[in-house]
């Protein structure tokens, strides 16, 4: 066992864990003494977790320490790719070169198995993206409301598990690299037929912009959310025409309160897992397709195999359009 959940030193790197818990009380015992380090260390720390969570924290701690930010899940989390971003802001603007600390309480669209594969996703890449930060992250997980499956992604995603006791490795942590594919894997086409189904090229995409967004506005979504799913739809179908293969193909479901857009070509595929997970660089040419998309959308995943479909998922009301 490690000492505990407390910040290691400010030189070393990403310090990740998972705290899997089953009582308020659990919750309380690691996340007060770990709050409480951090005041004593004056080391800035984010906490973004449930909002009972938050109520209980805030009563043990007597309020909220200088230094200490609060948020519910509902106020601090969008999609993953941007609260990964908005993580990656509040580390840049408050570690000065020190240490900051982090609890953050993953959103899990249960009943969506895209969004939790997604989600399953970030922690693992938190890993990546996060890896030579001075940042000591925990990551709870409720097994009150979890289903298994997800607390087994937190013992895959975490290099360790943190508890009142303190911490250790955990036994089956998995290379991020090896995590994602395993969930590509796992990713197959929605059940039933599209209720749209149509062929394109580059000519056409003007009119794959309007459909979308139709459809969108169809399905309930308010005008700002229809555009953000056009730009996203459209940066995987330029991706289609330019740098796959014809024939491209559009398909649209709406099933179970999401939506499902489904861009495929005859191409050779995207081999790299990670694709559009991590920010791009401002220096580099193109790359930008998919990580537009996973910033604006509750799920993308990417199949490949026979030709290459790139899945974009998001939440809408429960009501069919076909």
């Amino acid at each position: 066992m490690h000492s505990n959940g407390e910040a290691s030193g400010p030189m070393l790197g990403l310090v990740h864990q998972a705290l899997i818990y089953g009582s308020d009380q659990e919750f309380t015992d690691v996340a007060l003494p770990f709050v409480e380090g951090a005041v004593a260390a004056e080391e800035p720390v984010l906490v973004a977790v449930q909002e009972r969570n938050v109520e209980n924290l805030c009563a043990v701690l007597g309020g909220v320490p200088p230094g200490v930010t609060l948020f519910s899940v509902e106020e601090w989390h969008d999609t993953s790719a941007r609260t990964r971003d908005k993580f990656g802001r509040w580390v840049a603007e408050h570690s000065s070169g020190g240490r900051v600390r982090l609890i953050s309480e993953p959103p899990w669209a249960l009943g969506h198995d895209a969004q939790v594969r997604d989600w399953a996703r970030y922690e693992s890449v938190l890993n990546v993206a996060f890896a030579d930060n001075p940042v000591t992250l925990i990551c709870p997980y409720d097994v009150r409301v979890l289903p298994p499956e997800i607390i087994e992604h937190a013992r895959s995603t975490h290099p360790e598990i943190v508890g009142s006791h303190g911490s250790e490795d955990s036994e089956t942590y998995e290379n991020p690299l090896e995590f994602c594919g395993r969930l590509d894997a796992a990713v197959s086409r929605p059940t039933g037929d599209p209720d749209t189904e149509v062929s394109f090229g580059l000519a056409d995409l003007p009119d794959i912009r309007r459909s979308v967004g139709d459809v969108a506005i169809r399905a309930g979504l308010p005008r700002s959310r229809a555009d953000e799913l056009a730009l996203a739809v459209n940066e995987i179908a330029t991706n289609a025409v330019v740098h796959g293969r014809s024939p491209a193909t559009v398909r649209i479901w709406h099933r179970d309160g999401e939506l499902v857009f489904e861009v495929s070509d005859s191409g050779d595929g995207i081999a790299d897992v990670l694709a559009g997970q991590l920010t791009p660089s401002a220096m580099a040419l193109g790359g930008r397709g998919i990580w537009l998309a996973r910033l604006v959308c509750d799920a993308v995943e990417i199949r490949s195999g026979s030709g290459c479909t790139v899945a974009i998922h998001a939440t809408a009301p429960s009501f069919s359009l076909a």
